[in-house]
């Protein structure tokens, strides 16, 4: 009965944590993977080399203008484009490497592997008029950016196993993936639909973690300063601060629940290569926003030194700058090892 009770107010706990009052915006501007990585490296395990591989799947299938909901007929209504995005799959596999130098400091490296899909409705002269049609794009699929971080972690003293802990974080996000991918006609493909951004962007993370056996508590904030790319493209800076819980219902089975909150700023195109104004998602209007994501999961522990991670994020709120194509729901899948 205890257990139960404890289970219903850490429920209840993370369900009504206070929200920011400006929140939305898609996550396909987060190229670099941190997210996933930090599911298992923030924490010490004991031995030094950690190994984690990590799936995780994005629908975007909603149209947004500011807080919203636009239909695709709407959309066509206003005359405004003439070609908008109706459904986006984002599919991403990132392998991470972390290695402990010593009990303060943990390296990592995270390397993504991105497939993206996307449906399109056109308005195209068909020779008796024009018409809508329906045009999938052909799905993008190659290494996205490679990320490199350390993370030194603030030890009280004296204590081997402390149940506070302070993590500093700082790395920077590689271009190492392709942002030049073209289109049959020889333009540059939607600059959200690349898999790399092409840009060296540093990366900053604060982390603070309270164990109170058997509930963990960890609130954290991830800042992402974007540079502009070699063909004039900027990201918009980002910023995600999350609060999560992780509650031992076994000692092989653990619940997890979490809040984040996501800024993200607008993009520019400095030499319009990327950008086409009659193209919804090729028009830099419609980039950036703020959204606050709920994160219900678990954590199973198989056998000794594994871990696998299981997690559905979805959207409670959202305001986008202009009209985009947002999130419906996010699937992500861990498995790690330590060595």
């Amino acid at each position: 009965m205890k257990r139960l009770v404890s289970i219903l107010l850490f429920s209840c706990v993370i369900i009504t944590l206070p929200y920011r009052t400006i929140a939305a915006g898609p996550c396909c501007q987060l190229s670099s993977g941190v997210e996933e990585s930090l599911l298992g490296t923030a924490l010490r395990g004991g031995k030094k080399l950690f190994l984690q591989l990590t799936y995780s799947f994005t629908l975007m299938d909603k149209l947004k203008e500011g807080n919203a909901k636009k239909s695709v007929e709407d959309v066509k209504n206003a005359g405004k484009y003439t070609t908008i995005p109706t459904r986006m799959e984002m599919t991403k596999y990132t392998l991470t490497t972390a290695y402990d130098f010593s009990p303060e400091f943990t390296a990592f490296v995270s390397i993504p592997y991105i497939r993206n899909t996307m449906d399109m409705q056109i308005l195209m002269d068909m020779g008796m008029g024009m018409e809508w049609m329906k045009h999938p794009m052909d799905p993008v699929k190659d290494l996205g950016d490679m990320t490199v971080m350390g993370l030194y972690r603030f030890y009280p003293k004296g204590e081997a196993a402390p149940a506070d802990m302070i993590t500093l974080g700082a790395g920077v996000k590689t271009p190492t993936g392709s942002s030049t991918e073209k289109s049959l006609n020889g333009s540059f493909i939607h600059a959200h639909m690349q898999p790399g951004t092409g840009s060296w962007d540093p990366v900053i993370l604060l982390m603070y973690t309270k164990v109170v056996n058997p509930l963990l508590l960890q609130a954290d904030a991830t800042y992402q300063v974007a540079t502009r790319n070699s063909n004039g493209y900027k990201f918009g800076d980002s910023l995600a601060a999350t609060l999560t819980g992780n509650y031992a219902l076994f000692s092989y089975l653990k619940l997890t629940s979490g809040l984040t909150y996501l800024h993200l700023n607008e993009a520019s195109d400095s030499e319009g290569k990327y950008t086409d104004l009659k193209s919804l998602m090729d028009d830099p209007a419609n980039t950036g926003g703020n959204s606050i994501w709920f994160s219900p999961g678990l954590q199973v522990l198989p056998f000794k030194s594994s871990a696998v991670d299981l997690k559905v994020q979805f959207p409670l709120w959202e305001r986008v700058r202009g009209t985009q194509l947002v999130s419906s729901y996010r699937i992500l899948l861990g498995f790690s090892y330590r060595f």
